[in-house]
């Protein structure tokens, strides 16, 4: 980990100077977070330059009433639209292309079409094309660097996520609300589900990572990485995220022994869901989490099942059920009746991802979509058989929260990574491409050893 902080000084000093300018110099921040982007490509800082993206999004989900970094909301865009210049710029660099983007560019196509009933077409245009550019722009990002640095890309990354992950943890010292929310921790995130999600999706990241490559981390490293993701997703109390983190550890052992048990453990879990739920207060009290889980507002979903009943009605009577209306349509629809639903107890999102995706681009989007996302999936399993307990976790982890229709968020650009580590031949044959002869190499045959001159003894 030292070695991480000697050699990303230059990452590290810039994120600092981020922080710097988002508080005292607020304008400045949108003209440097793209210049730093072309500064990093110019100094072939490939690996900064991703990880300093992942930051701005994280930076970008702060606490509101942090109101400077309210700016990173909006400068975030300007920093896509760079590093997707610099791909189309340096094309050649990225070359062979990753492979993830053709299985989601007919939703992408389609995606444009329902902005004709958008309340707001040049915001939600500005989201389809920024949703469109991180599934292009991201899996490219990856594999290169991959190519670049190999696994020491995964290491580095993992290194800084402890430090993100733990640094703001001491801020409860200073002023404990910057870092938590009702009693739950949420670390640099807006609120304590976001670090619940981010933790989840780095799970399953870094068990990925260690299925591919074994040797990758020691023990004391991966006991260090595990132990600091686990207890910042206590620390969250996201009901949602442990839920998932365990579903996938559970999934990833029976899928890794053979597809056929995984699937009939999951066919397991959902024919127990009915039953779970009706008794999920008892059970809950059994193993003695009622306060980890707030049995007081499992009822209500703390606010969710109003939210997807009162998101259900508009889609059906509002016209979006088989087109939609174009990304950010949600947010349209639930701030224009604000009010009714703060009197009814609820003022966030509508807090599902198929219920968000179906009221931006109707059934049609949501079909084109996930066919994609099936798609990629399959072929993900016939390389790697983990992918399948990926797949399902996010499934249920999206049925609580709207992250995966998200353009621009610190949640989606994971998911990514480890659909392309997972479809890529690059990484997941990574052994048998690195003994291979590189092509117009002829291994040369061993010429035989000259023989010594030995002169006879006198």
């Amino acid at each position: 980990m030292l070695a991480f902080f000697q050699h990303h000084r230059q990452l590290l000093s810039l994120i600092l100077i981020w922080v710097v300018v988002t508080i005292y110099l607020t304008p400045l921040i949108y003209a440097l977070l793209p210049l730093s982007a072309f500064y990093l490509r110019a100094q072939d800082r490939w690996t900064d330059l991703l990880i300093g993206f992942l930051m701005v999004l994280v930076l970008s989900d702060m606490d509101p009433g942090l109101v400077p970094f309210r700016a990173i909301k909006s400068a975030k865009y300007g920093l896509m639209i760079a590093i997707s210049i610099i791909y189309f710029l340096d094309t050649a660099r990225f070359t062979p292309q990753a492979g993830l983007f053709p299985f989601f560019l007919p939703f992408f196509i389609y995606a444009f079409f329902p902005l004709v009933k958008s309340g707001e077409v040049i915001q939600g245009a500005s989201k389809t094309i920024s949703y469109g550019l991180l599934y292009l722009v991201i899996p490219n990002y990856v594999i290169m660097v991959f190519r670049r640095d190999g696994w020491s890309f995964f290491r580095n990354y993992f290194f800084f996520l402890v430090l993100i992950l733990v640094l703001p943890y001491f801020l409860k010292y200073a002023q404990s609300w910057w870092v938590y929310m009702a009693g739950r921790y949420h670390g640099l995130f807006g609120n304590p589900n976001g670090l619940g999600i981010f933790c989840f999706l780095n799970f399953m990241l870094f068990s990925v990572c260690t299925y591919l490559n074994k040797e990758l981390f020691n023990f004391r490293e991966k006991v260090l990485i595990q132990g600091v993701l686990v207890w910042m997703l206590v620390m969250a109390g996201s009901r949602t995220a442990v839920v998932a983190s365990g579903l996938f550890f559970l999934f990833s052992r029976f899928f890794a022994l053979s597809p056929f048990i995984g699937f009939i453990v999951f066919l397991a879990f959902a024919a127990s869901i009915e039953y779970a739920q009706n008794n999920l207060v008892q059970i809950i009290q059994t193993f003695g989490l009622q306060k980890f889980f707030r049995v007081e507002t499992l009822e209500s979903g703390s606010g969710r099942y109003f939210a997807w009943t009162f998101a259900w009605s508009k889609i059906n009577t509002d016209g979006f059920f088989l087109t939609g209306g174009g990304f950010g349509n949600d947010e349209y629809v639930m701030r224009q009746n604000y009010d009714y639903l703060r009197s009814q107890g609820h003022d966030g999102g509508v807090h599902n991802s198929y219920l968000t995706m179906w009221f931006n681009t109707g059934i049609i989007g949501i079909m084109l979509y996930f066919y994609g996302f099936f798609t990629a999936f399959l072929a993900a399993n016939k390389k790697a058989p983990i992918a399948f307990a990926v797949m399902f976790a996010v499934l249920f982890s999206v049925l609580y929260e709207s992250w995966l229709t998200g353009s621009l968020n610190p949640y989606t650009i994971i998911l990514l990574t480890i659909l392309t580590m997972l479809t890529e031949d690059d990484v997941v044959n990574w052994r048998e491409r690195a003994l291979q002869v590189p092509e117009g190499e002829e291994e040369q045959p061993e010429e035989p050893p000259v023989p010594q001159l030995i002169l006879p003894a006198r």
